[in-house]
């Protein structure tokens, strides 16, 4: 559900305010509804917000029929701009590349010295460069035409 800060900030203006549709509204009945069930809202009430509800055509004149209400809201979708905290995880393949470069490069300069074997610096950086290529073409067949 959507939480106070991303209620004060889609209210506010300084995020896109989006149209919704049929799933919003129903996401938005089933919050009422919660509210009824949880006694914050008499039947009265809950009959005048779902009709504000319906005449919605934005996400910020149906989250305004929230503000005074604790959690649940209506689950909107955000702004295609806005940052997630999926967008902030380091894929699997990341943390690869992550590993294969603070592991192997020490390991390879190393060989280098005691060895002589420079080439082995190839190893880890091809290794790299092999994984990163590979998540490029996983996150651009992932994402929606």
């Amino acid at each position: 559900m959507t939480n106070s800060e991303d209620l004060v900030q889609n209210l506010d203006g300084s995020a896109p305010d989006l149209r919704i549709g049929a799933p919003e509204r129903e996401a938005a009945r089933e919050a009422l509804d919660e509210h009824l069930a949880a006694e914050r809202l008499g039947p009265a009430e809950h009959e005048q917000r779902w009709a504000a509800c319906q005449a919605a055509r934005t996400q910020s004149e149906l989250l305004r029929i929230f503000v005074d209400l604790p959690a649940p809201h209506p689950d909107l979708p955000r702004s295609p701009g806005s940052s997630t905290d999926a967008d902030e995880d380091i894929s699997p393949l990341g943390a690869a590349i992550c590993l294969a470069l603070l592991l192997g490069l020490p390991v390879a300069v190393v060989l280098g010295f005691v060895y002589g074997a420079w080439w082995s610096l190839a190893v880890p950086v091809a290794l790299s460069v092999a994984l990163l290529y590979t998540e490029h073409l996983l996150t651009r067949n992932q994402r929606p035409q």
